[in-house]
């Protein structure tokens, strides 16, 4: 018997000046039309605007992008990108306790 329940997935969407060095984020393009364009990083550094028409670049290192495939190290413009947290080992934890309450060692929270 499979059971299910209805959640999101714990995203944080984490403002570019309170990425942390050395952890890795999921990447995400602003724009629907370059959706396809997502990836993983690591964190290295921000470079700050020295004028106010410029933007913060932000840089990675050990870049996976879509097929688990290894990319160049990118340095991306906040005003195109998101940058989310993925809580994996509280959505790990969450699973096996549920699957300890309900019993099924097959049970999964399916996300929306």
């Amino acid at each position: 018997m499979q059971h299910n329940a209805t959640s999101m997935r714990p995203l944080q969407l984490v403002n570019p000046a309170d990425l942390v060095s050395g952890k890795t984020y999921l990447i995400q393009e602003k724009r629907p039309q370059y959706a396809h364009l997502n990836c993983k990083g690591t964190f290295v550094k921000n470079v700050y605007p020295r004028y106010s028409y410029q933007c913060t670049i932000t840089h990675f290192t050990n870049v996976v992008v879509t097929g688990n495939k290894k990319s160049t190290d990118l340095g991306l413009q906040d005003t195109y990108w998101n940058y989310y947290e993925a809580d994996a080992l509280t959505w790990a934890y969450t699973n096996h306790v549920l699957r300890e309450i309900i019993g099924d060692p097959n049970f999964r929270i399916r996300t929306v």
